[in-house]
């Protein structure tokens, strides 16, 4: 049998105390310091998102260096590397965020379908005032794809074109609910759906290069929404 002097004993005594304080104070913190970890971590990334479509609309991607990037960001190259395996993942994530952002347009108007054509209507301005907001707000952002996703290389120009037949998609998805609902009248809904897609893009591409503003965001929604469902007709 061992024995302790009532000194010892004492010490023991506080260090187990002490560890397990310490122990239930690590259990407090830690989360919270993996939080601060986190958000700080997302913020640089944020950063250096903001810096790339800085330096590409201005000298355009392929003449955009990851050293033009860094300094924007004011961050250092082995930060940027932390982040991003190279330039052009650096623009697909660009991308695959434009994406997200504007497909989630559309989501309360898929989950919430509407009953009749007035609804239907309605609804579908709702849903482009909102995607047409998020271009206003990220005007940068979309003329950088629009003018650099053709040139960056063949897969990217794929990648713009999947979103775009995502796009194409929900407009048929709508336009199959409408015909089959009877407030549309029967078509060939993935062809009509593309067209509508393509009208947009056009109308998309005018406005956000009027730089005068003369465009009315709003009649030109209307029209658009109107022509889809009333067409040419008196």
């Amino acid at each position: 049998m061992r024995l302790t002097s009532p000194s010892v004993s004492i010490s023991l005594e506080l260090l187990t105390r002490c560890a397990v304080k310490h122990g239930r104070r690590q259990a407090t913190v830690s989360p919270l310091r993996k939080q601060r970890d986190f958000d700080r971590k997302e913020s640089t990334r944020q950063e250096l998102l903001d810096a790339a479509i800085d330096v590409f609309c201005d000298k355009g991607y392929h003449f955009s260096l990851i050293s033009d990037i860094v300094t924007k960001a004011g961050v250092g190259q082995g930060t940027f590397y932390r982040h991003f395996k190279s330039k052009r993942d650096l623009i697909d994530s660009i991308m695959d965020e434009f994406g997200r952002m504007m497909l989630g347009q559309f989501d309360f108007m898929t989950v919430h379908l509407p009953a009749n054509a007035d609804e239907y209507r309605e609804a579908s301005k709702n849903a482009i005032q909102a995607m047409a907001t998020l271009l206003e707000k990220n005007r940068k952002l979309a003329l950088l794809l629009l003018r650099e996703a053709p040139t960056v290389d063949r897969d990217f120009e794929q990648r713009v074109n999947e979103l775009y037949n995502q796009f194409a998609g929900l407009a048929a998805f709508y336009l199959d609910y409408a015909v089959d609902r009877g407030f549309a009248r029967p078509c060939n809904t993935t062809m009509v759906a593309q067209a509508i897609v393509g009208m947009g893009l056009r109308h998309i591409n005018l406005w956000l290069h009027d730089e005068t503003n003369r465009t009315d965001i709003h009649e030109l929604i209307n029209e658009l929404v109107d022509f889809a469902f009333l067409g040419f007709g008196a």
